[in-house]
């Protein structure tokens, strides 16, 4: 990977923090990863991450980049600094017609589908907060895992509240706005196998990051480990065998570097 950028420095000090496995952090991975941008990553745990975000970014929401000293908050205002600062493998395209396109499918994700894919996915986890702290502590001290563990009790209706996940009603109508999004997706790929034109663009790559939670595609970052609780297990095999999942899993395939 490289680690240059505009300016024409060799090593950049790159630091991002994250969540593992949360499919907004998966698309700034992602972004660094096809720019080839070398990095730190930093995971926190999601509850006592809170302090130490907003001590560095003045909010409490992961990613933040920090690039060389510079605090870049947000999955989307990340994706646009790397595709400033990094040169070679565009993802927005130079023509004002297909770049419209590209924003007005990122804006969709990022604000709509995305928040509905995250609702989904935790209504099938939240009850199974062994699973939900495996996620999260992975790679973590046995002690750090063990207290998390501890503590998950408190802070589950906090996690549920924040996911949207305690009024049935909101969890019914983001499945309806996943089952949307599928659909969409599917056939907007059909013909070229991307969503704007034939080449690899930061709508697929925002799409098919916050869809990845429904179809855990077999890349490090975003494959949850197994056995995971029933009703997640049902979900992800409905959606892997969808033509919008298989496209997902196409384009981790295909267009997502290893690290």
């Amino acid at each position: 990977m490289i680690g240059a950028d505009r300016r024409g420095r060799a090593a950049v000090a790159v630091v991002l923090h994250q969540f593992r496995y949360s499919h907004y952090n998966d698309k700034a991975r992602w972004a660094l990863a096809w720019k080839g941008v070398r990095h730190e990553r930093v995971s926190h745990l999601p509850g006592p991450h809170g302090p130490a975000i907003e001590r560095l970014s003045g909010q409490r929401q992961t990613p933040v980049l920090v690039w060389d000293g510079e605090v870049i908050a947000g999955s989307g205002r990340i994706v646009d600094a790397v595709e400033a600062r990094v040169a070679g493998r565009p993802l927005l395209p130079a023509d004002a017609v297909a770049r419209a396109a590209v924003d007005g499918w990122r804006r969709e994700f990022d604000d709509t589908v995305g928040p509905a894919v995250r609702t989904v996915v935790f209504a099938a986890m939240i009850d199974h907060g062994g699973y939900l702290c495996r996620l999260f502590a992975e790679g973590r001290p046995v002690l750090t895992r063990a207290a998390y563990r501890a503590i998950f009790p408190l802070a589950r209706g906090r996690i549920a509240r924040a996911n949207g996940v305690t009024d049935p009603d909101n969890v019914r109508r983001c499945a309806a706005v996943v089952e949307a999004a599928m659909a969409r997706v599917a056939d907007a790929t059909a013909a070229t196998g991307q969503l704007v034109g034939d080449a690899f663009t930061a709508a697929d790559l925002t799409a098919a990051a916050l869809l990845a939670p429904l179809v855990n595609p077999p890349h490090a970052d975003m494959n949850r480990p197994r056995p995971m609780p029933p009703a997640l297990d049902e979900l992800v095999a409905r959606w892997q065998s969808h033509a919008a999942g298989r496209w997902v899993a196409d384009q981790y395939a295909r267009h997502r570097p290893g690290g």
